[in-house]
């Protein structure tokens, strides 16, 4: 019993246990925003549309750096768009001078326009082969809208509606490589928006035009592939005889 006295009196009462020290918390990083650089292609389809639009004309040179600033990528990059650019003809690229807006001669100019009349014929014969009834619906909603609102158009929103049917003929053929090509062809630097929208500039040339797709897409919907492909080549024939009239007459 003394023992247990003399060990209780002995013992040293204990110090409480000191705090630890919070250390203060990090503040979290804010995450990095993550940056969408443009594609390849879609740089390319971007100049290609400024070339369609005449922002990007004929002859005019295309500079990497400043094509680099313009779009937020690198001139490695710039290089990559302008060959491929290059290899698509919209542009050409020499050794010493760089890359400029091609500029087609007369001769080039009406290869493109009988390449483009052919590839579409091509598309309007497989449509005919091989569209589903929705496709060849949507093929005759459009060209009704163009015989019925056409005559009033615009020369330019005439044009661009007759570009919509095109591509519709173009899903119908079910052939996304032929697509892709037309809508290159369309888009070569031949002469300009301005020159092709006078094609279609007189009402007259906008009502024939409107009912001779009308009867292309009639055919389509009929499954006649030689009568839509005939027909779009009588289109296309019409309307390269009035570009090389109008080319002459610009001097170009």
């Amino acid at each position: 019993m003394k023992k247990a006295q003399t060990r209780a009196r002995s013992a040293k009462p204990r110090k409480a246990a000191e705090a630890k020290p919070v250390k203060p918390e990090k503040p979290e990083k804010p995450e990095k925003e993550v940056v969408h650089l443009p594609s390849v292609q879609d740089i390319c389809d971007r100049i290609v549309k400024l070339i369609e639009d005449d922002v990007f004309t004929p002859g005019q040179r295309l500079r990497e750096q400043d094509l680099a600033d313009r779009f937020g990528v690198t001139r490695g990059r710039i290089r990559e768009v302008l060959h491929s650019l290059e290899a698509r003809g919209f542009i050409v690229i020499e050794r010493m001078k760089g890359a400029t807006v091609a500029r087609h001669d007369k001769r080039e100019f009406k290869a493109i326009a009988q390449v483009r009349a052919k590839l579409v014929s091509l598309a309007a014969m497989r449509a005919a082969e091989d569209a589903a009834k929705p496709e060849r619906d949507e093929i005759q909603r459009i060209a009704r809208q163009i015989v019925a609102e056409g005559p009033e158009m615009s020369a330019q929103d005439f044009r661009l509606a007759t570009i919509r049917l095109v591509f519709a003929i173009c899903d119908a053929a079910h052939s996304q490589f032929l697509r892709r090509i037309i809508d290159d062809v369309h888009r070569m630097p031949t002469s300009g928006r301005a020159l092709r929208n006078l094609i279609v500039a007189e009402r007259d040339r906008r009502v024939y035009a409107a009912k001779r797709w009308k009867a292309v897409a009639d055919a389509i919907v009929k499954g006649d592939g030689a009568k839509a492909s005939a027909l779009v080549d009588e289109i296309y024939e019409s309307g390269l005889k009035a570009m090389e009239q109008l080319v002459e007459a610009s001097g170009s």
